[in-house]
């Protein structure tokens, strides 16, 4: 699968999440470029970006920084490191 992420890192908020087959590269990246262009100006701290992961599940996995507060990510972590973590 193919996601395209649109995420304003000052707000830290996901803007735009979607989703493509992955023989929809082309489209993907057709779309990511419009949105770029149509972002040209913007008082935001745009970060937009295509992934290719199995699925949504390992994506939120491993980009969780899209998906969750740093307070979120911090507290999974804290809480798969168990009481004894160094």
């Amino acid at each position: 699968m193919i996601f395209l992420v649109h995420y304003d890192r000052r707000a830290q908020q996901l803007l735009r999440f979607d989703q493509y087959e992955d023989g929809d590269f082309t489209r993907a990246e057709d779309d990511r470029l419009d949105l770029e262009l149509s972002l040209l100006g913007s008082d935001r701290e745009n970060e937009i970006v295509l992934f290719n992961a199995a699925d949504e599940a390992a994506l939120r996995v491993s980009h969780a920084r899209y998906f969750q507060s740093i307070e979120e990510i911090a507290l999974a972590t804290a809480r798969s490191q168990g009481p004894f973590a160094c």
